[in-house]
């Protein structure tokens, strides 16, 4: 039964909340369902119990379907999942009556967001004709005006969620071409810096192991130049590696502009990146793991970037998180200790439906102008 076990542990909680927004729909079909003339009790009851199932099963399913149960194939969690929500809806045709085809878009939405575009076409129509059917059994007048609910917004929700997959589809294989691109830069500045060296250092060997006994003078010199070579390749790729493991502040903000370009976020970023001076390597650190941050799980429509040789500040308008739990771990707690070991202070705040932090090596906490360019706070 391991398969079953720390059902939360890795739960996408900003997919089912965002999933589950939509489930309002609901609540307003069981008002509507509630003042129906002739609808008893025992209905009420049955089609609240109904919505409660549906809508904590859906939240649930959008949050774990990448890892449980673990061990499963991924078309098995979606065929137990998908099966149960429907299975669900079923059971609520005869409570809900023609209300019944509210849930059948969310049904859609799962599969859409999940499937390639033809295999989730494919069970939209299967399911709105087994649903077109079973709420013929209960109710056969005016089913024609419920046929835009069962097949055309699942088919619309289906689309929305194929180019949604698409859209992350299109971002990853974007991050893998700069992984790329990357490597072959490596590799390009490895073979420059070493392969000329290299092939120096060889032959001077060869030369020196025949001078040996020849000229034991010149062997000595040349194994002094094939010394100084080696120590000057070293310093080379020692050189190479820093400046590939140590970001630059102007790198990182031309790597963030692609970044929010890929996924859609309008970036307001510093013009004059030249101008940060002695903290470079701690605000281009700082830029990119809050850059990331935003990208990955803010859900922000716009980005501001402004940086003073003293401050670095970044602004972003989504949801927002709790930054004493985020301090513990992960990305934010090793860019807290990186700050502070370098003597500034990292702020992260909530105000005006915005998410600000703030990094300041002076102690000034001011908030600085949400603008492009680089100012000057001495």
């Amino acid at each position: 039964m391991d398969s079953f076990h720390s059902p939360f542990k890795g739960f996408a909680t900003n997919n089912a909340v965002f999933a589950s927004v939509w489930l309002i729909f609901l609540l307003f079909s069981l008002i509507l369902n509630f003042v129906q003339p002739g609808v008893d009790a025992t209905q009420r009851l049955g089609s609240t119990a109904c919505v409660i199932a549906f809508s904590a099963l859906y939240f649930f399913s959008f949050g774990s379907v990448t890892y449980y149960p673990r061990g499963w194939n991924l078309r098995y969690r979606l065929a137990a999942r998908w099966s149960a929500l429907a299975l669900i809806a079923l059971i609520a045709i005869p409570f809900f009556g023609v209300y019944a085809t509210t849930f059948v878009p969310y049904l859609a939405a799962f599969l859409g967001f999940q499937l390639p575009l033809r295999r989730a076409l494919l069970w939209v129509l299967l399911t709105g004709l087994v649903v077109t059917g079973a709420l013929w059994s209960v109710d056969s007048q005016d089913l024609l005006g419920t046929f835009i609910v069962i097949f055309g917004w699942p088919i619309l929700l289906v689309l929305l969620g194929t180019m949604s997959q698409r859209e992350d589809s299109r971002t990853d294989l974007e991050h893998q071409l700069d992984l790329a691109r990357q490597r072959e830069d490596i590799a390009t500045d490895v073979h420059d810096l070493l392969g000329h060296s290299l092939t120096v250092i060889n032959l001077k060997s060869e030369l020196a192991q025949r001078l040996v006994d020849v000229d034991p003078t010149r062997a000595r010199n040349e194994l002094q130049e094939i010394s100084d070579l080696s120590r000057k390749g070293l310093a080379e790729v020692r050189s190479t590696v820093t400046r590939m493991r140590m970001p630059t502040f102007e790198g990182e903000v031309q790597a963030a502009r692609r970044a929010f370009d890929t996924t859609g976020i309008q970036a307001h970023l510093p013009a004059n990146v030249r101008a940060v001076g002695l903290y470079d390597a701690a605000f281009s650190w700082a830029l990119r793991e809050l850059t990331t941050n935003v990208i990955r799980h803010s859900g922000a429509e716009h980005c501001w970037v402004s940086v003073t040789q003293n401050k670095l500040q970044v602004v972003d308008d989504g949801c927002g998180f709790d930054p004493k739990k985020q301090y513990q771990k992960g990305g934010l707690q090793g860019l807290h200790k990186r700050i502070e070991d370098s003597g500034g202070k990292l702020i992260i705040m909530r105000k005006d439906n915005r998410t600000i932090a703030l990094i300041t090596m002076n102690s000034d906490t001011e908030l600085l102008h949400l603008d492009n360019e680089v100012e000057s706070d001495g």
